[in-house]
């Protein structure tokens, strides 16, 4: 098939997404493929005919992968069985979004064929994608995503970039490790917080001193609200 002889819609849905450079983008029939660069995860796009069809298409299973269906009509965005059902134009915004939501969470460093390879760990932070949509939250603005470490001596919580001296401290040599796998925590600007993945409040007892001293340094003076 030729990009030619693709029907006017898939065009104009398709004609949404293909300059977002995170992603590498296939299409098959009725529906738009997508795997995120870094991470591999996958975006499935299908393409209805209106808002009644949409709602029918997210009852039906599509495999692994975040879901989008895509309508004509104006100012539809709604979730339906967990698949995102949205206008064209919001396409390109909730896919940046979702970008966004992928982030970083470890490394393994594994033998291959020339040597050895680091194999690097994502996480999909969807429910917060989704809380963040709710309440026009804005990445860098309202909110930043930080690797957090749980020191398994002491049961604290590291940030990544005080995470070598910490252990230091208990005689754990960092650079000797070749695997480390960090919780994906949200600091929130708004109300001076922090939330795990799933949107639950981290108490500041869990945190270790430096961490606690970073959080307040990444509030930029604000007042952080941890428990007790």
């Amino acid at each position: 098939m030729q990009y030619s002889e693709l029907p006017p819609r898939m065009k104009k849905v398709y004609s949404q997404v293909r300059y977002l450079d995170d992603y590498h983008w296939e299409i098959q029939g009725e529906r738009i493929l997508g795997i995120h660069k870094k991470s591999n995860i996958k975006v499935v796009i299908d393409v209805a005919n209106d808002r009644e069809h949409a709602e029918k298409l997210a009852e039906e299973k599509s495999g692994d992968g975040i879901r989008i269906i895509a309508i004509p009509d104006k100012g539809v965005f709604f979730i339906k069985n967990g698949a995102f059902i949205l206008t064209y134009r919001y396409l390109k915004a909730t896919l940046v979004d979702v970008n966004d939501h992928i982030v970083w969470s470890g490394f393994k460093v594994i033998p291959s064929e020339e040597g050895l390879v680091q194999e690097d760990f994502y996480e999909y932070l969807g429910a917060a994608l989704i809380n963040h949509i709710k309440e026009n939250m804005l990445a860098g603005q309202d909110y930043v995503f930080w690797q957090f470490y749980k020191c398994e001596k002491c049961g604290k919580y590291v940030d990544i970039e005080n995470l070598e001296s910490h252990l230091a401290e208990h005689g754990i040599k960092q650079h000797e490790r070749g695997e480390e796998r960090y919780e994906v925590f949200e600091i929130n600007f708004r109300d001076g917080k922090v939330y795990d993945k799933y949107g639950e409040k981290v108490e500041e007892k869990s945190f270790s001193d430096e961490a606690k001293e970073f959080i307040k340094e990444v509030l930029s003076g604000g007042q952080y609200e941890g428990g007790s």
